[in-house]
């Protein structure tokens, strides 16, 4: 009994043990390499140039909504299993491929910070070139929801632990909101139900506006009502340089508009060309809005980008970021009541 016991103990030893090198080896890891928007695609050069390599590049490849120039989703670089050395390893967005008739079933499966962090991979197997074809095409907007995922995620919590957090108390208590703000970013404005925060550097400028009005029905919610009010406020508070001049909706591209559920709440989102009225400014925007029934209101948040010199999507990813943080204020008093 007492050598059962001596036995049990030791071999608890060894599962905590390796249970703790498994924790100290994750906190080991180092940080990614690769720029932001960037995907390695691990998958050998006649596969790449074939059916397989260009499912990959039209999935990859394909242009960003609500931008003034072309602009892909993401930046695919592809390299062959050869290839795939440590230094490639610790990639911020890798996905392996393997096609090999050694393989008895197709599949795929999804990784994080397996050799770096924040790091995503994505591993599809298949025994042949048609197996693989199927199983990217059963799977290609899955793989892309989680690559942009992970990039927003990185941002979002890069935001969390560098934020500006005297300005974010002064939004809860002002506006009743809470989003993670990073830091650069200040006031530019704040009067009656809108607030402009503004993050400026000497070539580009990225703004938020965040204003609020009543709800009255769900046609609230539709592409027209959403544009009409943008442009009835910013006309009201966002002018241009020349007298006279002020921001509005580009309407010759129309904004792009999907709904989703965002923090379990509806969310109306448009992707669009702003401009400004009276001169020649002009740049991406995005925007959400939402219903805080609490208040009877429609809450919309929404990030431009002003960067003429430069490409947009970053930029837009970054804004992004913010926005999807957001979230209504807790008022303590009426929970504390409800309960």
């Amino acid at each position: 009994m007492k050598s059962n016991h001596i036995i049990i103990l030791f071999l608890t030893f060894l599962v905590l043990s390796a249970c703790n090198q498994s924790n100290v080896n994750k906190r080991l890891l180092p940080g990614v390499s690769g720029n932001p928007g960037e995907v390695i695609i691990v998958m050998d050069k006649q596969a790449w140039d074939g059916s397989a390599g260009e499912g990959f590049r039209m999935l990859l490849l394909e242009e960003t909504p609500g931008l003034p120039q072309r602009e892909p989703l993401f930046n695919a670089v592809n390299i062959s299993r050869k290839a795939f050395t440590d230094l490639f390893k610790i990639h911020r967005n890798l996905i392996i491929t393997s096609i090999s008739p050694s393989i008895e079933q197709s599949g795929i499966q999804v990784e994080y910070n397996k050799w770096a962090k924040p790091q995503m991979v994505i591993t599809l197997i298949a025994p042949d070139r048609d197996s693989f074809v199927t199983l990217f095409n059963e799977n290609h907007q899955k793989i892309l929801g989680l690559l942009l995922k992970a990039e927003r995620d990185r941002l979002m919590d890069n935001y969390k632990v560098y934020a500006e957090q005297t300005l974010m108390k002064k939004l809860e208590t002002r506006i009743g909101i809470k989003m993670n703000i990073p830091k650069g970013y200040y006031y530019a404005m704040d009067t009656n139900n809108f607030v402009w925060l503004s993050h400026e550097t000497s070539e580009t400028s990225q703004g938020l506006f965040i204003y609020y009005y009543d709800y009255t029905d769900s046609a609230t919610f539709t592409l027209d009502a959403l544009i009409n009010k943008r442009d009835e406020i910013l006309k009201k508070y966002v002018g241009g340089e020349n007298r006279g001049s002020y921001m509005a909706t580009e309407l010759q591209i129309l904004p792009y508009f999907r709904s989703f559920k965002l923090n379990n709440r509806y969310t109306a989102e448009l992707r669009g060309l702003w401009k400004v009225e009276g001169d020649f400014m002009g740049g991406p925007f995005i925007s959400i809005s939402q219903l805080d029934e609490k208040q009877n209101r429609v809450v919309t948040v929404e990030g431009f980008v002003y960067a003429p010199k430069y490409n947009k999507r970053n930029y837009i990813r970054q804004l992004e970021a913010i926005l999807y943080s957001l979230d209504f204020a807790v008022d303590k008093k009426s929970e504390l009541k409800a309960n």
